[in-house]
């Protein structure tokens, strides 16, 4: 079997790797062949809370939120093809009981001013009106994207890989890499469970389990899991209000008489695009209590979610049927009602366990492995991937295919920075 690109991992950042790919090449001199082991979306994609937003500290990161988001925007109307994208804005709150996130917030809306991203500040009264109920100190402040939302995960990954398709790709599920065949520095070919396959490009996009299936091939790259329980609770709603807000509000609908590249622009921009009171609550990234909350219309349930790893296990790999801790639901619906008491009185509905990739240096890993031509990886993205997809897909195609990478800066992510040594910080804040 060939294989010209040949993709391992079937999450949103695989299934992006594979789109962006498909379209460049030709699918009988250069076939795109993408092999998952299990079922598409079965890792951490699966539990993703898949939320769109563009506050980040970092610029880079800031940049490539920004384009994935114009990216989602535009999808729909570009193909025909639902990814469940729901605009209902996303309020990041800092408090003063932890000052610095005053001023990480404050540095990270003037970055996002030099990029072009327009959010905004709001002061407490301000919060309190984008969320009727919420509890927060006068002296509290957020920053808004009302262009900010959220997609479904398992449609936009089975999307994905359906448009992928069309262009000619291969999705080969139930089959795992467990080798590589390198001459002279270079990759010619790689081990299946369903056979040899001669390729000249090789990329390990396997989420969580990345540093595992590198290191059968003989690559040891830093990268770790967190363990991060997150739960379910009651999302309070009027049934009639509920289903008058999946029908008829929070969903971005292109406008045909306009270029589909500026609806996505405009959506990014948010400048006068609020969006349509609904029953759901906005996105609330909680910089001050240390959780995201969205609430989830569909399963009428809302899911709490840590967004600081720096009390939870980290593991070099993710542990199959692993629990979750009583502590730690009781630590999030306490954080949640804290700040939200009109959850107080709502039941739970499930939780789960997840396993975010790391980077000690709080960066991604993307590009080649060093000392393998041909080989290459992009993990270590936490639970950011929805939010990057796109752009970590078409930057992934365009250096595999010898392209000028556009998509984002290589050197930022290449892999060789952690093979130097690097304080290491497992805890998730370098990303916010």
């Amino acid at each position: 079997m060939k294989a010209h690109t040949l993709i391992v991992g079937g999450g949103v950042m695989g299934n992006s790797v594979a789109l962006h790919a498909s379209k460049r090449t030709d699918p009988l001199r250069e076939p795109v062949v993408l092999l998952e082991r299990g079922d598409l979306g079965s890792g951490s994609t699966s539990h993703s809370g898949a939320i769109l937003r563009q506050h980040y500290g970092d610029q880079t990161i800031a940049s490539m939120a920004r384009d994935s988001l114009k990216y989602y925007a535009a999808f729909e109307g570009q193909t025909g093809r639902s990814l469940g994208f729901r605009r209902v804005g996303v309020l990041t709150i800092a408090g003063p009981s932890r000052p610095d996130t005053l001023e990480r917030l404050h540095k990270a809306l003037a970055s996002h001013k030099a990029i072009g991203i327009q959010t905004r500040v709001l002061d407490a009264d301000e919060i309190r009106a984008k969320v009727p109920g919420i509890v927060v100190s006068d002296d509290a402040i957020a920053s808004w994207e009302p262009g900010g939302g959220f997609v479904d995960p398992v449609a936009c990954v089975r999307e994905f890989a359906s448009l992928a398709r069309t262009y000619g790709a291969s999705t080969r599920l139930g089959v795992a890499i467990t080798g590589i065949e390198v001459e002279k520095g270079r990759i010619v070919g790689a081990e299946t469970t369903e056979g040899q396959y001669e390729t000249e490009r090789l990329a390990i996009v396997a989420g969580s389990w990345s540093r595992p299936v590198l290191a059968k091939l003989g690559v040891n790259l830093p990268l770790r899991v967190a363990r991060v329980e997150q739960l379910f609770i009651g999302m309070p709603s009027d049934d009639d209000d509920l289903d008058k807000s999946l029908s008829e509000t929070n969903t971005w609908s292109v406008d045909l008489e306009d270029p589909l590249e500026q609806e996505g622009e405009r959506l990014a921009a948010n400048d006068d695009m609020e969006p349509a009171p609904g029953s759901e609550h906005p996105v609330v990234l909680d910089l001050e209590y240390g959780f995201y909350t969205r609430c989830e219309p569909m399963h009428q349930r809302t899911r709490v979610c840590p967004i600081d790893y720096a009390s939870d296990d980290i593991l070099d790999e993710p542990v199959e049927g692993a629990e979750p801790r009583a502590d730690r639901l009781a630590h999030a619906r306490e954080m949640l009602v804290k700040r939200m008491p009109f959850y107080a009185d709502q039941p739970e509905k499930g939780s789960l366990v997840s396993f975010f990739p790391l980077v000690p240096d709080g960066r991604a890993v993307i590009g080649q492995v060093p000392g393998v031509e041909g080989l290459y990886v992009a993990s270590g993205f936490a639970d950011h991937g929805f939010k990057l997809a796109p752009s970590v897909g078409e930057g992934v195609a365009q250096m595999m295919l010898g392209e000028p990478v556009s998509a984002f800066e290589p050197d930022y992510f290449k892999p060789e920075r952690l093979l130097a040594g690097i304080d290491e910080d497992w805890s998730g804040r370098r990303y916010l």
